[in-house]
């Protein structure tokens, strides 16, 4: 492009920096600034898709970035339409000086800040130098440099170095890697805001040369000179943040912009304030991504976390993280959420008072010191409310701001109530006067009174008319101090009680007297359930006489009826006798009108039945067991399907597959109502590999009998197989109902909440694991973290886990981010694990992602298919099989494979969409339509889980 040239309805004037003009939009009249992002648009149908995939990266909003108006394509050219701002790069508002104190850290925090925000979107800014860190005359960063190589990166690596290595001034502000070409990642632009901030602390570039090959060299071999040697007034901070940008080795870097941020924070907070007062003037603007809203606050916050986190960073680190876990569940327990689950300070809102208050005591509670384990946490914890700002979905805002300014002057462990939240209301609480802390009017909440405990008077056989008198004078004096409204029926109770006391002691006397005995009647069972079911256990039939027909209908029958009352789920039928079991049994006598039945149970024996059949055998004994262990009675299937039924069990038992297959669908052809049938038919189906016919049998048990959860469970996981998600989680919404703790049903709650990225259902299934054994659970937290791109911390977090214990689906996620992380010696460690914990599935495909980063395609194939083969419905297998071909570098086998766990409906739709492994596939057609499907997949996710109620 040239000057005063038109470009569609712009007219080009000034070249203010590389690929970048001034002009004028002649349909307005607008100044704007206009960045060529390619010269060369395809003329296929990738066009489009190129230029929209471009649209939805820089659909950016922030305070200290360069808006970004339009993306729009003028012939062949892509062009960025940007806002002109009133700025200077830094360089030229420096001019070789360093600068303020005070500058350097306001700058380095709006960085800083606006590179997160980046992170946050799955972008890499790449090109952070002195041309694109934009200083306003009020000391207002505005980030600019963002092209088509950092909005559509297509690899791991870059081509910085190969494009500008020769130019010194973008030379300069390059990490070693790019220069080298080797993968970046976020720390990658920590280096050089690193550079940034040398520059503005010393008024130099940590790094010269008289070329910029030289320059390049001095950056991957050299150490640049201490900031205190060019300017011994840099401050101690300001020394330490740059020895965290500027190592080498990426590794020892601060691990992304947040890091930075924090770091700043804790430094200098008049620069988070600064920035603040900055944002406080652009929130009226039309930014989509902020919010204004009145909010009920809980707030919290390790105790002393700012000293533990400069002598112990890992220790403040899971400090913080077991305040959020504790609290969060408090707070997603009673329908609230959390702001930012992985922030050093709990910012959570609830939906109203009450909800806030029962959150807030479940919180004070759990972090008493008897309620704690180990070492006793301290946590400051405070409900409040007011006004808030989401911006970037981060809470801000006056609230906010004092909230957490009071909040460092409490007492920890105790919970806190502000002014401005009791003037929303109190709830059925009682509140104390806890006077002022900063400024603020503070409450907290009076605990219940505990009912006074009843005084028992013990009357013996020979208490008297004056200890009776007494007892009733107790009465008397224990009403009048608690002084209850119903003072008449207090004491009508109480004359009753002294009243059958006195009978008591008659009879007592009486029975001494007269010294006979009185039989008491056995406690009665209780009703059973299909959460506490009763164990019964029927043994063998006795039969007289010799007659070997007798012997066979007796044990006809009693396998019938056994198979029969299998079906009951609030029965366990056992196969043996147990201490715990009620034994039933049963004797057939010959008789001349046919043989009869008498059902046994101990010495109880029920009415002779004359038995003409196996049918009424069956009937006549199921109908006993229910009767005394008082199961829900059923209505029985007709005699024809009760004989067939039966016949079906003996000939199960005999190994006859035909007859015993031929007799099950003849009795559910009779009677398929007849739920021990379709029982049955469910297990020997699927014991013979007939899944259609075991799945249909398990859908009408369903239908018939809603507490078999073992039916249930089969059709979720056939719907799910079959990629029916309305049907799978309408099964688990029954399955869990009946067992809250089901691991299966919160593990795959949880895994499809995630990649719908429902946070406030994945949390609090993640809480619900807890109860559950470490080697079920196959949902963690830090899922959400590599939902959202962010492999490296999602690593570092599932690595804190291990502290409790690690099942094979944790060691399977640790040894997998190994491999991305190229940290093989630990991905060798998980193989070993899993060895052991998942011989089938997770061994061999970590073992397919190591022979990959070897480069053994073969081994890799092979252990992959392995894998194949053993996964179940519901896992990632498929997803994994294309980070391992994209490993491998076969594009075509990795969009493949994506294709198909789309196809299976793999809980992975925001991992796949967020992963910076498969980024270099935005520009392909292929990849352009699964990401429509996969983002149409989220919202049937949603819609599916709606169901989950339990």
């Amino acid at each position: 492009m040239s000057a005063n040239r038109p470009l569609g309805p712009y007219r080009i004037g000034e070249r203010l920096g590389t690929s970048v003009w001034l002009a004028e939009d002649t349909r307005n009249g607008n100044r704007v600034a206009i960045k060529l992002l390619s010269k060369q648009l395809p003329k296929d149908d990738r066009r489009d898709g190129l230029i929209r995939d471009v649209r939805v990266a820089a659909a950016l909003y922030h305070t200290f970035l360069v808006p970004i108006v339009d993306i729009t394509a003028i012939d062949d050219n892509l062009i960025m339409v940007m806002d002109v701002v009133p700025a200077q790069p830094i360089a030229t508002r420096l001019h070789g000086s360093a600068a303020e104190r005070a500058d350097v850290y306001r700058i380095a925090y709006q960085l800083a800040s606006v590179v997160k925000y980046l992170h946050m979107k799955g972008l890499l800014h790449g090109n952070i130098n002195a041309d694109s860190v934009l200083v306003t005359a009020e000391g207002q960063v505005k980030l600019a440099g963002l092209n088509l190589g950092n909005l559509l990166r297509r690899e791991r690596t870059s081509m910085s170095y190969q494009q500008k290595g020769s130019d010194p001034r973008f030379v300069a502000y390059m990490a070693p890697e790019q220069i080298a070409h080797n993968a970046i990642d976020e720390r990658t632009d920590v280096f050089s805001m690193g550079v940034i901030l040398y520059e503005l602390a010393t008024g130099r570039i940590p790094f010269s040369g008289n070329s910029a090959p030289d320059i390049a060299r001095a950056i991957v071999e050299g150490q640049p000179a201490s900031p205190r040697a060019i300017n011994p007034n840099v401050d101690n901070g300001v020394v330490s943040l740059i020895g965290g940008c500027i190592y080498r080795d990426a590794f020892k870097r601060f691990k992304d912009a947040r890091a930075v941020v924090e770091a700043i924070e804790k430094l200098d907070s008049s620069a988070v304030e600064f920035a603040q007062q900055l944002e406080k003037k652009v929130i009226t603007a039309s930014n989509p991504n902020v919010q204004h809203r009145a909010s009920i606050l809980f707030l919290a916050e390790v105790a002393g976390y700012e000293e533990l986190a400069a002598h112990d960073p890992d220790a403040a680190t899971k400090a913080s993280a077991k305040m959020q876990q504790v609290l969060g569940e408090a707070v997603y327990l009673f329908d609230g959420k959390v702001v930012d689950p992985f922030s050093a300070r709990l910012v959570a809102e609830l939906p109203s008072v009450d909800a806030a208050l029962e959150a807030g005591r479940k919180g004070e509670f759990d972090f008493q010191p008897a309620q704690q384990e180990g070492d006793v946490l301290q946590v400051h914890m405070l409900l409040h409310a007011g006004e808030v700002t989401m911006v970037d979905g981060s809470a801000t805002g006056p609230a906010i701001a004092r909230g957490a300014e009071t909040l460092a002057q409490l007492p920890p462990n105790t919970l806190f109530v502000s002014e401005e939240f009791v003037k929303l209301g109190r709830g059925s609480v009682r509140l104390r006067d806890a006077g002022a802390r900063g400024g603020m009017k503070l409450y907290t909440i009076v605990p219940a009174e505990a009912a006074p405990a009843e005084q028992e008077t013990e009357l013996t056989p020979q208490a008297d008319e004056t200890e009776l008198e007494a007892a009733a004078e107790q009465a008397r004096a224990l009403r009048a101090k608690q002084r209850m409204p119903m003072i008449v029926s207090a004491a009508a109770a109480v004359l009753l009680l002294v009243i059958a006391a006195a009978v008591g002691v008659m009879w007592k006397r009486r029975a001494n007297e007269n010294a006979t005995p009185v039989a008491q009647a056995a406690p009665q069972p209780q009703q059973p359930t299909a959460a506490h079911p009763r164990a019964v256990f029927l043994a063998p039939f006795a039969v007289d006489g010799a007659d070997p027909a007798l012997a066979e209908r007796a044990d006809t029958i009693r396998l019938g009826a056994i198979e029969v009352l299998r079906s009951y789920p609030e029965l366990r039928v056992l196969d043996a006798q147990a201490p715990d079991a009620a034994v039933f049994t049963a004797r057939l006598v010959p008789g001349a009108a046919g043989p009869t039945l008498v059902p046994l149970a101990g010495p109880k024996a029920a009415p002779p039945v004359l038995v003409s059949d196996a049918a009424s055998g069956i009937s006549s004994m199921v109908q006993w067991v229910a009767h005394e262990t008082k199961a829900r009675p059923r209505t029985y299937a007709v005699a024809g399907a009760l004989n067939a039924f039966a016949d079906a069990v003996v000939a199960k038992s005999h190994n006859d597959a035909g007859r015993a297959d031929l007799s099950l669908r003849a009795a559910m052809t009779s009677d398929p109502t007849f739920v021990p049938a379709q029982v049955l038919a469910m297990q020997f189906f699927a014991s013979r590999g007939d899944e259609a016919a075991s799945v249909a049998a398990a859908r009408q048990v369903v239908a018939l009998e809603p507490a078999n959860l073992d039916a249930a469970r089969r059709v979720a996981r056939a719907s799910l197989g079959a990629g029916d998600l309305q049907q799978a989680f309408a099964m688990y919404d029954i399955v869990l109902r009946n067992a809250p703790d089901d691991a299966e049903a919160l593990n795959l709650v949880a895994r499809y909440s995630g990649a719908s990225n429902d946070a406030a259902r994945f949390n609090g299934a993640v809480a619900r694991l807890r109860h559950v054994s470490p080697t079920q659970v196959a949902a963690y937290a830090p899922d959400l973290l590599a939902n959202a791109g962010r492999l490296g911390v999602a690593a570092d977090r599932y690595y804190d886990l291990t502290e409790n214990g690690r099942g094979p689906a944790l060691s399977l996620k640790l040894g997998r981010l190994s491999v991305l992380r190229h940290a093989m010696p630990l991905a060798e460690d998980e193989v070993q694990r899993l060895s052991q914990s998942d011989p089938l599935y997770g061994y061999h495909l970590l073992n397919a992602y190591v022979a990959a980063e070897k480069r053994d395609r073969g081994t890799a194939e092979k252990e992959l298919q392995a894998a194949l083969n053993a996964s179940t419905p519901g896992d990632d297998s498929w997803t994994s099989a294309a980070e391992i071909y994209a490993i491998l570098n076969d594009t075509h086998n990795v969009l493949t494979s994506l294709e198909k766990a789309a196809q299976r409906k793999e809980p992975t739709a925001a991992y796949v969409l967020a992963n910076p492994l498969f980024r270099y596939l935005q520009s392909e057609p292929r990849f352009q339509k699964l990401r429509d499907t996969l983002t149409a997949q989220q919202g049937e996710i949603r819609t599916a889980l709606a169901q989950v109620r339990s």
